[in-house]
């Protein structure tokens, strides 16, 4: 199962003990591919440092202990698909390209499209349930 996260998944998984950072554990643990493009990178590194106050060092630490346990993929940058927040296309087109299965996120403009050219979009919780049963029907 390859999977994307947003941004907002990210920096949560970073900062705090919810099910974002659950996520990230889980896929720091190999129970699904993570998959990122230099732009989500990029906005990462931009949020830690310009609304969160880190210092470069620390998103740049943050970035390549996101980075580590993904694959990372080009894109053009030319899908346009979110007409109230087009700079959540990269998101999707990140999926697009990858052939990913979901995207995690909790922006609601990319919550409301629920399926987009086969990706379909969940919450953090709703991809831990999913997780769950993918690894109970594996035992």
């Amino acid at each position: 199962m390859k999977v994307v996260l947003d941004t907002n998944i990210l920096v949560s998984g970073l900062l705090w003990r919810g099910a974002p950072y659950r996520c990230l554990l889980a896929l720091r643990a190999g129970l699904a591919d993570l998959i990122l493009s230099p732009p989500i990178l990029d906005e990462f590194r931009n949020v830690l440092v310009g609304k969160f106050r880190h210092t470069t060092a620390e998103a740049e630490e943050a970035v390549a202990f996101v980075r580590e346990s993904a694959t990372l993929i080009d894109i053009p940058g030319t899908l346009r698909i979110v007409k109230d927040d087009p700079e959540d296309d990269k998101f999707i087109e990140t999926a697009r390209i990858a052939g990913a299965d979901y995207i995690v996120s909790g922006d609601h403009h990319l919550l409301a499209l629920g399926k987009e050219a086969g990706v379909t979009v969940i919450g953090a919780r709703d991809f831990l349930s999913i997780l769950s049963g993918v690894s109970e029907s594996s035992e």
